[in-house]
């Protein structure tokens, strides 16, 4: 019996270092569990934070690109029109070339045919001059061989 005693004082001794350590144990864990929730708000703040900073820069940054969006819709605006200006005035000056071109190129063919014209007249007139000159060689031959 005093055996008994002493087992279940043991075990009742075992019991209660047990229920301590639980205890221990359960206000190591709820301290832990205060610290992890304590370390989440904080990174729940500063990911808020966080957040609210990218938005913003998000904005000054959209802000930026739509000032840059302008200015360049207004520089490729500017260039095309002055491009429609260069090309108008390459338009004139093309057709005041072709003009120039085809008054030259009907200068020299009135050129090339009144040069063959002339040669044409002058042959024909050193044919004839020929033909003359000819007839009174024959004429002269014909007399003296007579």
């Amino acid at each position: 019996m005093k055996q008994e005693k002493s087992e279940l004082a043991l075990a009742q001794t075992e019991l209660r270092d047990l229920k301590r350590t639980v205890l221990a144990l359960r206000q190591e864990l709820e301290a832990a569990h205060a610290k992890a929730n304590g370390r989440l708000r904080a990174a729940e703040a500063a990911s808020n934070a966080e957040g609210m900073q990218l938005k913003k820069t998000v904005a000054a940054l959209r802000d930026e690109l739509e000032r840059s969006f302008a200015e360049r819709e207004k520089t490729v605006q500017q260039a095309v029109v002055a491009n429609r200006n260069d090309i108008n005035q390459l338009k004139a000056t093309i057709t005041s070339l072709r003009i120039a071109l085809e008054e030259a190129h009907i200068n020299r063919e009135n050129s090339i045919q009144q040069t063959l014209n002339t040669a044409n007249a002058e042959i024909s007139q050193l044919q004839e001059t020929i033909r003359t000159l000819r007839g009174q060689m024959e004429a002269r031959f014909a007399k003296t061989t007579a």
